[in-house]
Formats: C-alpha cells, structure tokens, sequence
C-alpha cells in the first residue's frame, strides 16, 4: 500500500502503525507526567492538574496495554482489568478516539495557560507529545482501516468479528439451580 510517498508492503505498514500507537501511548503517559511538573499552588489549579495528570496517565497506560493485547499471542492479568472497566483501549477505533481527545484537549490547555516562565524545552516537548498522540490516532484508524479490508478480502463478514468480539464481554449465566450436595 502507498502511505505517503513510500510504498509499503502490507507487513511493513502494520508494523509501523504498531509502532506508532505504542508512541501515541506514550505519549499520553508523558504527557500526564509533564501535567505533574507543571503544578502550580492554587488549590483549584492544584485539583484540576491532578485530575488531568491522571486521566492522562492512566488513559496512556490503558491504551498501551491495548496496544500490546492486540498483537500479544498470551494475555497477561491487566488484559482482563482493561478490558472490563477500558473497553474502548481494546479497539483500535476507541484508541484512536483517546489518542485524539486526549491530543486536542492538552493543545487547548496548553494555548489556553499562558505562563510567562515557562521554559522552551517544556512546550517542545508537550506540543511534540501532542503531535504523536495524533499521528498515533492516524496510525490506529489506519490500522482499523487495513484490517477491515484484509477481513473483506478473505470473505469474513463484519458480523462474525463483532459478534466475538461482544462475546468476549458477556459475563458468565449464574448458577440460581446449583445446589451443593448434601443440601436437600
């Protein structure tokens, strides 16, 4: 396929949009770091700095283990932790949302919190970070995209990969008819 003015193979592009959603990740964990070094002593601003750092990180960290189950072959304990209460980190489409959300609201902050003091380093490498959230959105749409096309090509219909995928959520029946022995 043609991205930019390369031509890529098929393996090269997944592996490049692989990579470059684990940078998006990241990036968004960075970014909550950088949200803690930039406190400031006003306890309303303190507050909502917090709230930002951690929404951030944690989104970066949610998304990165999305990242790494989507191409892992063995799921690990936080697979299950994600998947239940950050479903969106296990698609590429709901990465791709959070890589965005999360790029355009810290450019909007950063534009909107004008400190005289702060230093050029600083706004490179928050602005640089929000750059590679949104190529790291690009990257999953993309990613979203080729594989939606790569199951057309092999003739699975939409309906069966969504199917296992909703299963994949569907909690167990509870046993209302178990009865332990002995109980009569």
């Amino acid at each position: 396929s043609r991205f930019g003015g390369l031509r890529l193979s098929g393996r090269n592009t997944q592996e490049y949009c692989a990579l470059a959603g684990t940078a998006g990740a990241g990036s968004l964990a960075l970014l909550g770091g950088l949200s803690l070094l930039d406190l400031q002593l006003s306890l309303l601003v303190v507050m909502r700095q917090l709230a930002q750092c951690l929404l951030l990180a944690i989104g970066g960290l949610t998304c990165l283990q999305g990242e790494r189950s989507s191409r892992a072959q063995l799921m690990d304990s936080f697979h299950a932790i994600v998947q239940e209460y950050f479903g969106f980190a296990m698609l590429p489409l709901g990465r791709a949302a959070a890589y965005a959300l999360a790029a355009l609201y810290c450019i909007g902050c950063r534009a909107a919190a004008v400190v005289e003091e702060e230093s050029v380093v600083f706004r490179v490498v928050w602005y640089v970070c929000c750059m590679v959230a949104s190529v790291g959105s690009a990257a999953s749409v993309f990613g979203w995209r080729a594989a939606r096309q790569h199951n057309q090509l092999l003739g699975v219909e939409e309906d069966i990969v969504d199917d296992a995928y909703h299963r994949s959520y569907q909690t167990a029946e509870p046993f209302d008819s178990y009865q332990p022995p002995g109980a009569s």
